[in-house]
């Protein structure tokens, strides 16, 4: 899960089992939502690499371009990009959680290195 806090409260992590609790429902969801990075050059990798540092760092271009050491306008290339396959806007607040719940889901269940079936 990448959670970089030495000491995790059990209340910060009452959300993964709610996200858990259907398997199958999460799968579909990231299938849905971030299959389409499927279709870009270079797999879905770099694209999800980008949704988790931009939502990592508080969805703040810059803060995420730096993290990926990206320039900022690669950095906004690579969202645009995200749209475009997924038809789902980061910087939109409905778009982006639903995008972030799957970023997540694709997170624990290991996504795109499984495959999460049909």
């Amino acid at each position: 899960m990448n959670l970089e806090s030495p000491v995790l409260h059990a209340a910060d992590l009452l959300v993964f089992p709610v996200l858990t609790r259907d398997r199958a429902a999460m799968a579909d969801l990231v299938r849905n939502i971030l299959g389409p990075l499927h279709n870009a050059r270079g797999g879905p990798g770099p694209l999800l690499n980008t949704l988790t540092a931009y939502f990592d760092a508080g969805c703040v271009a810059t803060e995420a371009a730096r993290q990926l050491n990206l320039s900022v306008r690669a950095l906004t290339y690579r969202l645009t990009r995200i749209q475009s396959l997924t038809g789902s806007n980061p910087a939109d607040p409905l778009h982006r959680y639903a995008l972030q719940t799957a970023v997540i889901g694709a997170r624990l269940l290991d996504w795109p290195t499984k495959n999460l079936g049909p």
